[in-house]
């Protein structure tokens, strides 16, 4: 049966390219390597899209994959950059991010706007007839703008009409990949009073690879639910990023009780990863575990042929044959099969939990307070994946910290909602205007996270657990002139850079000027940088350029030079 339906995906899977009937351009005009896959684990959201890579360099030309019109054009300093949208007559729209530059035709239209709004990020959507593009046309350069780690273009499909993100390589992009995905490590769960090989708690075993085969050494003895998990990832030939996979089946006997796959995906549900990942294996080993059950409050619609949610029980004293299923979107297949030996002992299933005479309940769908004299915490429903009994704790204060650091439960456990912290201190009140709630590593090191002043409370909004305290900082940002000084004789130099930084509470805004009028400084902040392209309207002659900058907490630096131009 298994193996019947292994032949048909792999029919399905090969035949994914031609589902659609579209023939796209590439983006790029040359062969297409990938750093990054559709579905990939990433930071509290699963990735929407491809990354290409552009030969480790900026500067590579984008082409728009089909006629269309530029439907959306967002610059941010964070996450997607310069990006372009790009809506096309069959119901979808491509997306273009990360990008260096937008070609001369799009920037004129972006430009405007920037000077318009006065601000360096903005996020508009141009007249439908102001900005037709054809199949080919060449609408940006490669970069490495926004969050991007490295130079490459990342690449999205979306359904027009619901803007959800669809795996790129359903539409015929030609990848070489001949690869099946690795198999790493396996996880068995254990429930409540589970015994696991003898002992109430989670297992991980290594997957052994003999011969194209996978496997573990022996057969676990299992007494109650449990639940699995695997490490895995794929490669690309001719690339050696660890990418995401496919699609993940489980089967008890044969038959099928969990499938997970990654077709398209809804931006609203992306933060529940942090339900299907195992949230706390990745934050103490850096491992990516998929869950293959589905934790109580987990709303992705990437699953399906779930048998009580993916969670294993079995009643009898038998040995079961297990097999895990993953695939990539090309048809390669790995597999893993192994027993169990279920001892299904009702004396051992009676045997009572450790009481816990510490912790206070979390339930999941209530709102939970929590209470102390210098703490106080409010937690809508549904903000956590699965109840909890929750951990607090002080510890004195310690250099640089007014009043106690907070021990909120633990970072191992997410969060999916944003809830309320407020944390009270004996403050000065001249200091009041200067302090933040920030979370800190207990090594001197420090994280903004903001605050407001209510009821002799600093309060703010958080969307982790960890150690929190108030902070304060008197500190004004820096400005360094890169290749701008008072008296400075512009000859043939083309552009104004200056760097900045703020060490404590982070920079909340910056506003450059020439002769008092506002100029667009594009801000790279993973080099600190800001620069100014001079345009050709500037007129020889003696200007004055002029820089803010005000970190999170309201210091400001102020930088000022007369040129010659």
């Amino acid at each position: 049966m298994k193996l019947v339906s292994s032949v048909l995906l792999i029919i399905t899977l090969l035949s994914n390219s031609f589902v659609f009937g579209q023939e796209y351009q590439s983006p790029l005009n040359f062969r297409l390597l990938l750093s990054g896959t559709f579905g990939e684990l990433r930071g509290n959201h699963f990735h929407s899209g491809i990354d290409i890579k552009t030969e480790g360099v900026e500067g590579q030309k984008v082409y728009t994959i089909e006629d269309g019109y530029v439907s959306r054009i967002k610059v941010s300093t964070w996450g997607y950059g310069k990006t372009i949208y790009i809506n096309h007559p069959d119901g979808r729209t491509s997306v273009y991010a990360h990008l260096q530059k937008f070609s001369t035709k799009i920037d004129s239209i972006v430009k405007k706007e920037h000077y318009n709004k006065e601000s360096f990020e903005i996020n508009f959507y141009p007249n439908k007839e102001a900005k037709k593009i054809s199949k080919g046309e060449i609408i940006a350069l490669s970069g490495n703008s926004g969050g991007s780690s490295g130079a490459h273009l990342h690449f999205e499909i979306r359904n027009t009409k619901t803007e959800r993100p669809i795996n790129p390589l359903r539409f015929g992009f030609k990848i070489n990949d001949t690869i099946a995905p690795t198999l790493r490590k396996l996880k068995i769960y254990a429930f409540d009073t589970t015994l696991i090989d003898g002992y109430r708690k989670s297992k991980i075993i290594t997957i052994k690879k003999t011969n194209d085969k996978y496997s573990i050494d022996k057969t676990p003895t299992i007494n109650g639910a449990f639940g699995l998990g695997i490490f895995t990832y794929d490669k690309l030939n001719d690339s050696r990023n660890k990418n995401g996979v496919y699609s993940i089946k489980l089967y008890i006997d044969n038959t099928i009780c969990y499938e997970f796959k990654v077709d398209e995906l809804d931006f609203s549900t992306s933060r529940y990863i942090n339900a299907h990942i195992d949230y706390c294996e990745h934050k103490k080993s850096k491992n990516k575990y998929h869950r293959c059950y589905k934790l109580p409050h987990n709303k992705l619609t990437n699953y399906s042929n779930l048998i009580n949610e993916g969670i294993i029980s079995i009643h009898d004293t038998l040995i079961h044959l297990i097999s895990l299923e993953v695939t990539d979107i090309y048809g390669n297949i790995s597999e893993l099969d192994f027993k169990i030996k279920s001892t299904n002992n009702p004396f051992l299933l009676r045997c009572p939990l450790p009481k816990d005479t510490i912790n206070t309940p979390f339930r999941l769908d209530t709102v939970n307070i929590f209470k102390k004299e210098d703490m106080e915490l409010t937690m809508e429903a549904f903000s956590l994946y699965e109840p909890l009994k929750f951990r607090y704790n002080t510890t004195d204060s310690v250099e640089g910290v007014y009043g106690l650091v907070h021990h909120v439960h633990n970072n191992t456990v997410p969060v999916h909602k944003k809830y309320t912290l407020s944390i009270k201190a004996n403050v000065p009140d001249t200091l009041k205007s200067k302090t933040y709630i920030a979370t800190t590593n207990m090594k001197g090191h420090f994280w903004y996270l903001g605050g407001d002043w209510q009821n002799g409370f600093l309060k703010t909004k958080v969307r982790e657990f960890g150690d929190f305290c108030i902070v304060a900082d008197t500190t004004n940002p820096e400005i360094k002139g890169v290749n701008i000084y008072p008296g400075k004789v512009f000859n043939t130099q083309t552009t104004i850079k200056c760097t900045i930084k703020d060490n404590d509470s982070g920079i909340k805004s910056y506003r450059g000027e020439i002769d008092g009028k506002w100029i667009l400084m594009d801000y790279d902040y993973k080099r600190n940088l800001l620069r100014f392209d001079i345009e050709k309207n500037i007129s020889k002659g003696k200007h004055t350029f002029t820089l803010k900058v005000i970190d999170n907490v309201g210091n400001a630096t102020n930088y000022k030079a007369e040129f010659t131009y």
